[in-house]
C-alpha cells in the first residue's frame, strides 16, 4: 500500500518559455530547434525519448505502442492495465469515451512535412470524451532516466468542441521495478481549439532510487480538477462531447546544475567563502565554469574560471572579502556553447552580539507556517517572529499534528531569546463552512459567541499559552467601519484568558482609517496592540501614516515590501529600509518586515532585502530617535541614542549618486556601516569626519551626542532676511548640549557676500544654556533670493577642547510677493530669428495693496522694467518680457527676473537657467552700474 502523500497530485505550473540557442558538438545528440523552458537558463542536452506516433502507418493496432489507458478500477501504479483492482487507484477516470490513434490529424512541422505528406498530416492520439476525464499513460520501461537527472517533457495538443475540459501533461517517477515514487507532477491545463499548443513540465530532480518515468496524457474535466465556475459555489459543468489530440512528445535531460554558498551563505569576517559547484551534464564528462562575484554596489570583486567534473561537486574558495552582501554568478559552458547560468548569494557579516531586550525592537512576520525561520533569525537578527497558526487547510478536529510541528519552532525561538508571536491568518475551511463565514475574515469568527470557536482554538491556547502572549487576529487590515471593534477585542481576550494569563490581542489596521476613541482606549487599557499594515502605497507619506497612531508599546508597524520583480532587489531593499526608519522615528516599540513566499527565491543564499533588514535591526534596536541633525543640503541625518550608545542614520535624497559628507562628529574615530553591511572606520581630519553617503541609509556609530546636538542647536534669529542693501540686525544663537559649562570663540567664515560683522565672538554659557551673539549684515542686489548657508567655526572647551564647523540656514527674500517664471521660443516675423519670450507671474502675499516693478535682464540686453501698481492682496499680475534672438544670445545662460519694491529697498531676485539651445553669442551691451 502507498501513503496518501504518494497518491497526491502535485501541480507544477510551467515556467515561461525561454528561447535556447544551442550549438551542438559533432559527437553530441542533435539539439532541438524548438524552445524549451528550463531553470537557471539551462539548455537541453540529451534526448531521452520521442513519440510522434508515425509508427502506426506501418503497425496499425488502434493504440499507441507503449501506452495504456488509466481507468478508475485500475491501479495507478501498474506498468500495464491490470486485471484486478487491488492497488490504489485514482478516482474520476471511468471507461467512458474512447482513446485511439487517428490518421490525418497530426501536427506537421517543417522537418516532417515531406515525410507525412502522403499520410495526410500523419498520426496523433485522439481522445473522444463522453462526460468524464480520460488519461493515457506510457509504460515506465519506455523512458529510462538516471538518479538526480533534471528532465523536461513536452507534448503538443489541440482541442475541438470543448468548453470546460482541458488537456494536461503529467509525469511520475518509477523505481527499477516499475513502482511509482512520490506524487504526480502536472503542467498547466489548457484548451486550444483548432491550433496546436505546447504543454510543458519540468519536475524536480529525479530521486535517488528513480530509474524511469511515465508520462500521462490527460483530458481533465472540471469535476475531476475540483474547479468551480465564476459564480460563487456553483459547480463546474463537464463537457459531454468533444475531442482532444496529442502529438510529438519529447523528453530531454537537462544539465543538473548546482551553485550555492556553503553554511547558509553567512560568512564570518576574514573567513573564506566556499561555493559548492556541480554540473552533471549527460553529454560530457567535464564542463567549464566561470565564476564572478559582485558586491552590493555591482562592482566585481572576484573572478575565476576552471573545469568541473560531471560526477561530483567541487568547492571553490573565495578569498576573504570585506563585510557586506554579495551575489555570485556561475556560467557553465562547453567550448563556445553556454550550458547554464546560475546565481548564488552570500553575506560577510560580523556577529554584532547584543541582547535585543529593550524597545524599539525589529522582527519578521511570516506569511506561511511552513516557511523556515532560519533566515529571519540568522540573517535578519529578529527580536521577535510572528508565526501563522491557522490557514484554510488547518484541521481543527485533529490539531495534534500541526501543534507537534509548531512546538520545535517555538522552542527554537525561545532558545535563541526571540519572542514568538502567533497570527490567526485565516479560518480553517471546515470551521468557516460550519459557521457560514468567509475564510479570510477571522475577526468575523471571533465576533460570534465563544462557544462556537473556542473549542477549535483551545488546543493551541493550551499548548502555547504559557509561551506566546501576543495573538494577532487576521492578516489584512480589519474593517474599520465595524462599530463594535473594541467589544470584539474584549471578548476574544476574555475567552483566551481561560488558557493564557493576560493575553495581548493584535489588530491589523490600515493607515487610511482614523482610530476610534473607544478602540484606542481599549487597546491602551488592556495592553493590546494595533498593527499598522504599511504597504508600498504609503512609500512617501510617513507623516500621514503615524499621525494620531499609538506609539510605544501599543503601536506596531508591519512593513510590506514591494512585490518581487516590480523593481530590482536593490531598490526593493532601500524602500524597505526607509519605510522601516519612518516607523522607528514615529516611536513605535515594534516594527516587523513581512516575509512572503517570494523571499524563498530560486537563488540560494540570503536575499538582499533581509540583509538590509539585518542592518536596520542591528543598528536601531534599543535606540530611540532624538533629533534630526542638519548636515548639508540634500542629506538627511537622524540621531538616535540608547543603552548601546549613539548612532547617526544618514542618507542622500538627491538620487543614486554618492555624495561626500564632511562633518564634525567628535574627537574620535566613528564606525560607518551601509545598508548592505559594508563597514569602515573613519578617523577625524581637518575637515571633520569625511565619508560617502548614498540613497541607501548609512549607520554611523560612535558619534558624539553633544557634537550632533551642538550642530542642531546653532541657528540665526531671525532666520529670514529682507533682500535689501540697508544694514540688518540678527543674532547667532548657540545652545550648549553639554552637562558642563561651555566657553570659547565663534568665528564667521562664510558667506562673504553678506559682510557679516563682527566676525569673531567670545562666549561662555552654563550647562544647557544658550548664547546670543548680535551681528549686522546687508544683502547685495545681485544675490538671488532663497536659502543661503551661514558657516561658523567653533573653537571651544567643555569636558575637553574641541573644534567644529557649524552651518545654519538663512532665508533671503521679499516677504510681500512671490514670483513664478516660465519661458517659450517664438520665431520673429521681421527678422526670422528665434526669440525668447519670458512670462513672469507676481502674486501679492501681504495683507495690503502692493506697488512693485517687475524686471527681467540677461547678459547682452538692457534691463526691462514693467510697473505693477495697486496689486491687491492674494492677486496675481502677469508681465511678459521679449528677448530678440534670445535662443542664440541667451543659450546656456541665465535670465535674472524679479520685482523691486517702489516704496523701499526690498527686492526679490531669481535666476532662470536657459539650456544650451544654440551656440551663445559673445557680444555684450553695456548696462548701468549695479544692474
Amino acid at each position: 500500500m502507498y501513503s496518501p502523500d504518494e497518491l497526491a497530485v502535485n501541480f507544477l505550473l510551467a515556467s515561461p518559455l525561454l528561447a535556447c540557442v544551442m550549438l551542438a558538438a559533432s559527437q553530441e545528440v542533435a539539439m532541438p530547434t524548438i524552445a524549451l523552458s528550463a531553470r537557471d537558463g539551462a539548455v537541453p542536452r540529451l534526448l531521452l525519448a520521442r513519440f510522434d506516433f508515425e509508427e502506426n502507418e506501418a503497425f496499425t493496432s488502434g493504440q499507441a505502442r507503449g501506452f495504456h489507458r488509466l481507468l478508475t478500477h485500475a491501479a495507478i501504479d501498474a506498468s500495464s492495465p491490470p486485471t484486478a483492482a487491488t492497488a490504489p487507484s485514482l478516482p474520476g477516470y471511468p471507461d467512458f469515451g474512447q482513446i485511439d490513434m487517428q490518421r490525418g490529424v497530426g501536427r506537421v512541422t517543417t522537418k516532417t512535412a515531406t515525410a507525412v505528406a502522403q499520410a495526410d498530416q500523419g498520426w496523433a492520439v485522439r481522445f473522444t470524451i463522453d462526460g468524464a476525464s480520460m488519461a493515457y499513460i506510457s509504460d515506465p520501461k519506455e523512458i529510462s532516466i538516471q538518479a538526480g537527472a533534471q528532465i523536461i517533457a513536452r507534448v503538443w495538443t489541440r482541442t475541438q468542441g470543448l468548453k470546460h475540459a482541458q488537456s494536461r501533461l503529467s509525469l511520475r517517477f518509477h523505481d527499477a521495478a516499475g513502482r511509482p515514487i512520490g506524487g504526480i507532477y502536472s503542467s498547466i491545463a489548457l484548451r486550444s481549439e483548432g491550433a496546436w499548443r505546447a504543454l510543458e513540465i519540468e519536475p524536480p530532480a529525479a530521486p535517488e532510487n528513480a530509474r524511469s518515468i511515465s508520462l500521462w496524457l490527460e483530458l481533465v474535466q472540471p469535476s475531476s480538477a475540483k474547479l468551480v465556475e465564476e459564480m460563487r459555489f456553483a459547480a463546474a459543468t463537464n463537457d459531454m462531447r468533444g475531442e482532444a489530440f496529442f502529438d510529438d512528445i519529447e523528453v530531454w535531460q537537462m544539465p543538473a546544475v548546482e551553485f550555492s554558498a556553503m553554511g547558509n551563505g553567512l560568512i564570518a569576517p576574514a573567513s573564506i567563502a566556499q561555493m559548492s559547484i556541480r554540473c552533471s551534464d549527460p553529454s560530457m564528462s567535464t564542463c567549464n565554469v566561470a565564476v564572478r562575484v559582485r558586491d552590493a554596489g555591482d562592482a566585481v570583486v572576484f573572478t575565476q574560471s576552471f573545469a568541473v567534473p560531471a560526477d561530483r561537486a567541487v568547492t571553490l574558495d573565495v578569498p576573504p572579502l570585506a563585510t557586506g552582501w554579495y551575489e555570485a554568478e556561475a556560467l557553465f559552458s562547453q567550448g563556445k556553447t553556454q550550458i547554464a547560468r546560475k546565481l548564488a548569494r552570500f553575506a560577510v557579516l560580523p556577529d554584532d552580539p547584543f541582547e535585543p531586550d529593550e524597545p524599539p525592537r525589529f522582527g519578521a512576520s511570516l506569511t506561511r507556517a511552513d516557511m523556515p525561520v532560519g533566515p529571519a533569525l540568522d540573517l535578519a537578527r529578529s527580536a521577535f517572529v510572528v508565526l501563522p497558526v491557522w490557514t484554510t487547510a488547518t484541521d481543527t478536529r485533529d490539531a495534534k499534528r500541526e501543534i507537534d510541528l509548531l512546538r520545535p519552532v517555538v522552542a527554537q525561538l525561545l532558545d535563541r531569546r526571540v519572542e514568538p508571536m502567533f497570527r490567526v491568518c485565516q479560518v480553517p475551511a471546515p470551521l468557516a463552512n460550519e459557521q457560514r463565514i468567509d475564510t479570510d475574515d477571522p475577526f468575523a469568527l471571533f465576533a460570534l459567541e465563544a462557544s462556537r470557536w473556542q473549542p477549535a482554538l483551545e488546543p493551541w491556547l493550551l499548548a502555547f499559552g504559557q509561551q506566546v502572549d501576543q495573538w494577532f487576529i487576521g492578516n489584512d487590515p480589519v474593517d474599520a467601519t465595524r462599530a463594535d471593534l473594541h467589544q470584539r477585542i474584549d471578548s476574544v481576550a476574555t475567552a483566551m484568558r481561560t488558557a493564557i494569563a493576560g493575553p495581548a490581542v493584535g489588530l491589523p489596521w490600515s493607515p487610511d482609517e482614523e482610530l476610534p476613541l473607544e478602540l484606542e482606549a481599549t487597546i491602551t487599557a488592556d495592553r493590546h496592540t494595533l498593527e499598522l499594515v504599511v504597504d508600498p502605497a504609503w512609500r512617501e507619506s510617513a507623516a500621514e501614516i503615524y499621525q494620531g497612531f499609538p506609539s510605544n508599546a501599543r503601536g506596531m508597524a508591519r512593513i510590506v515590501p514591494l512585490s518581487a520583480g516590480s523593481v530590482d532587489d536593490r531598490e526593493r531593499a532601500i524602500d524597505l529600509a526607509l519605510r522601516a526608519i519612518d516607523a522607528w522615528r514615529a516611536g513605535l516599540d515594534a516594527v516587523s518586515v513581512e516575509v512572503t513566499a517570494e523571499e524563498g527565491s530560486l537563488i540560494p543564499g540570503p536575499p538582499m532585502e533581509l540583509a538590509a533588514w539585518r542592518q536596520i535591526s542591528t543598528r536601531l534596536c534599543g535606540r530611540r530617535f532624538i533629533a534630526e541633525i542638519p548636515v548639508q543640503q540634500g542629506v538627511r541625518a537622524l540621531l538616535a541614542d540608547g543603552a548601546r550608545g549613539t548612532v547617526l542614520v544618514m542618507w542622500s535624497e538627491g538620487g543614486d549618486a554618492e555624495v561626500e559628507v564632511a562633518v564634525d562628529l567628535g574627537t574620535t574615530a566613528v564606525a560607518c556601516t551601509d545598508l548592505w553591511g559594508r563597514g569602515a572606520i573613519v578617523a577625524p581630519s581637518a575637515r571633520g569626519h569625511v565619508f560617502q553617503v548614498a540613497r541607501a541609509p548609512t549607520f554611523v556609530e560612535g558619534v558624539s551626542r553633544e557634537m550632533c546636538l551642538l550642530r542642531r542647536g546653532f541657528r540665526i534669529d531671525p532666520s529670514f532676511a529682507q533682500s535689501r542693501r540697508a544694514p540688518q540686525e540678527a543674532s547667532l544663537v548657540l545652545a550648549n548640549p553639554f552637562d558642563v559649562p561651555l566657553s570659547g570663540t565663534l568665528t564667521v567664515i562664510a558667506p562673504d557676500a553678506l559682510s557679516i560683522s563682527p566676525k569673531s565672538h567670545r562666549f561662555t554659557m552654563p550647562a544647557a544654556g544658550e548664547a546670543r551673539m548680535p551681528v549686522m549684515f546687508s544683502v547685495p542686489r545681485a544675490l538671488s533670493s532663497g536659502p543661503i548657508t551661514v558657516r561658523v567655526e567653533i573653537d571651544a572647551s567643555a569636558r575637553e577642547p574641541f573644534r567644529a564647523v557649524l552651518d545654519a540656514a538663512l532665508e533671503v527674500g521679499f516677504q510681500k510677493a512671490t514670483i513664478d517664471a516660465s519661458w517659450r521660443l517664438a520665431r520673429s516675423i521681421e527678422s526670422g530669428a528665434v526669440d525668447l519670450v519670458l512670462m513672469l507671474k507676481v502674486t501679492n502675499v501681504s495683507d495690503a495693496p502692493l506697488d512693485v516693478e517687475a524686471f527681467a535682464v540677461a547678459d547682452g540686453f538692457m534691463q526691462n522694467r514693467k510697473p505693477i501698481l495697486g496689486l491687491a492682496p492674494s492677486a496675481t499680475a502677469v508681465r511678459v518680457f521679449h528677448f530678440a534672438d534670445g535662443a542664440r544670445l541667451i543659450s546656456g545662460r541665465d535670465i535674472r527676473v524679479g520685482v523691486h519694491d517702489t516704496d523701499g529697498d526690498g527686492r526679490l531676485l531669481k535666476r532662470i537657467p536657459i539650456p544650451p539651445l544654440l551656440p551663445p553669442s559673445t557680444t555684450l551691451v553695456e548696462v548701468e552700474n549695479g544692474e
